[in-house]
């Protein structure tokens, strides 16, 4: 058993770093193939609307309406998410196999049912909700049969949400990725036969494209739960194991996870308060946003990566004791996150309209998108920072100041600013960048002076003061 652990944790070398070097290498074994991994996830919603694209800007809007609202249904489940990371991450370091097993049976079986509990009650309810996002008469109907399909896909996105959080927990970022790229293959591949009437199929349009998303996020659960239930994992769990209810472990999953939890619905409601401002202004406006949106979305993959870098080694420095080892992690993952987004920057401003010209070919989404991106291309060192610490306070299992600083950024920053320039100021969508901007620069500062505090020592005490107890209650359960 121990072998076995021992193979699987295959970045377990970072708690023997010493140099700078070797902390860059464990983050980089972490960081790339998850950035491929998020680069794909991000894939799946930009070829849906790069294939909508082709019927019109209003397919973009509808598309648009839809994803909001999901992402605000989905962000429920990310108490689970962040907190199983966190908790196998911990346990990870500490050489724990067993505990880190058991936080995910738990969080698995948790997510499933509350998957089936949202797909019930969102279906009916999707008309309505896209009628409060304020959508056009034209979009009404596509977004509503497109938000109901992704719907039904919920338990099939979320589970595989938690087992890959858990499998990144221990340094598996293979496994996710693998999935992911099977599924952006078979979305692509679906979007192109069902959205246009291919090979014999009905011409679907939107609504194509919603099934060949969720039969992907099908296909990605499946990869998934196949290799978590392969005896060769660290992570391991069998039909045979004990799926009983723990409260322990739910309550310190939820303990870490549900600050995670707000701040998602946070940002993802004032993110749909947000679209619903821009789509006051009519589907051109609202197409270019989306558009924006999007690119924003893959462009920020880099620093999603080097987050959840953070995230494992930060939380696997604690579980070890090692606190000076997880302030390195965090400031290497910095470093090279600050670089690769101040190029992902540059090529906004300078390269935004071709950028744009993938999506579609109407004069005017192009332009007002590639404003949009001139102005986006400013946030991306801030957005570098930002992502990185807050991943690492997330590690550590910090996760209510990322949840303060996300509550400024998005509702006095984003949302009011953002209203007085696009709105009073008559800034259209120029206004409303600009105040998403501020707010990732007012994020960034918050959550600088978190890190900078010390705050790795204190909760590496506290879990080191806490072991015995915890050990004590394994053996106890």
């Amino acid at each position: 058993m121990a072998s076995l652990g021992n193979k699987a944790r295959d970045i377990s070398f970072f708690l023997e770093a010493k140099k700078p070097a070797e902390v860059r290498k464990a983050i980089f074994k972490l960081a790339l193939p998850a950035m491929l991994e998020f680069f794909l996830m991000m894939l799946v919603q930009m070829i849906d609307m790069i294939q909508v694209g082709s019927l019109g800007p209003w397919a973009i809007a509808a598309t648009g309406l839809a994803a909001q609202p999901t992402m605000l249904i989905f962000s429920v489940f990310s108490a689970l998410v962040v907190g199983t990371t966190a908790l196998v991450a911990r346990a990870s370091g500490a050489g724990d196999r067993e505990y880190a097993c058991r936080v995910t049976r738990q969080s698995f079986v948790i997510v499933l049912l509350l998957g089936v509990v949202v797909t019930a009650a969102g279906i009916p309810a999707s008309r309505t909700i896209i009628r409060l996002m304020g959508a056009d008469v034209d979009t009404i109907k596509p977004a509503t049969i497109y938000m109901q399909i992704v719907i039904a896909g919920t338990v099939f996105t979320v589970g595989n949400m938690v087992l890959a959080a858990s499998l990144r927990g221990v340094g598996d970022v293979i496994t996710p990725m693998i999935s992911n790229l099977v599924a952006n293959v078979i979305n692509i591949f679906f979007n192109w036969v069902l959205i246009n009437g291919k090979l014999g199929f009905p011409r679907l349009e939107v609504a194509g494209a919603a099934i060949a998303t969720s039969f992907s996020r099908l296909i990605a659960f499946c990869i998934t739960m196949h290799a978590v239930y392969a005896r060769d994992k660290y992570i391991s769990i069998s039909i045979h194991d004990s799926y009983r209810f723990e409260p322990n472990i739910m309550r310190d999953v939820l303990n870490i996870g549900t600050p995670a939890a707000i701040e998602q619905l946070i940002m993802r409601t004032g993110a749909l308060l947000f679209a619903r401002l821009i789509a006051g202004f009519g589907t051109i406006m609202f197409a270019a946003h989306q558009i924006a949106i999007n690119i924003d979305s893959l462009g920020l993959v880099p620093a999603m990566a080097f987050q959840m870098a953070a995230t494992t080694l930060v939380g696997q420095g604690i579980g070890a004791k090692k606190p000076e080892l997880s302030e390195e992690a965090t400031r290497q993952s910095m470093i090279i996150s600050i670089i690769i987004m101040s190029l992902v920057g540059v090529i906004y401003f300078f390269l935004g309209k071709y950028v744009a010209i993938i999506f579609t070919r109407d004069a005017q989404v192009i332009a007002l998108g590639e404003n949009a991106l001139k102005i986006l291309a400013f946030s991306q060192p801030f957005a570098a920072v930002y992502f990185v610490v807050a991943g690492a306070l997330r590690g550590a299992g910090d996760t209510k100041y990322a949840m303060y600083a996300s509550a400024i950024g998005v509702w006095a920053i984003r949302l009011v600013i953002g209203y007085i320039l696009a709105d009073m100021l008559n800034m259209a969508l120029v206004g409303a960048w600009i105040a998403v901007t501020l707010d990732m620069a007012v994020r960034m500062v918050l959550v600088l002076k978190r890190f900078s505090s010390g705050v790795f020592k204190k909760y590496s005490k506290e879990y080191s003061e806490d072991s015995d107890d915890m050990k004590a209650l394994y053996q106890h359960c």
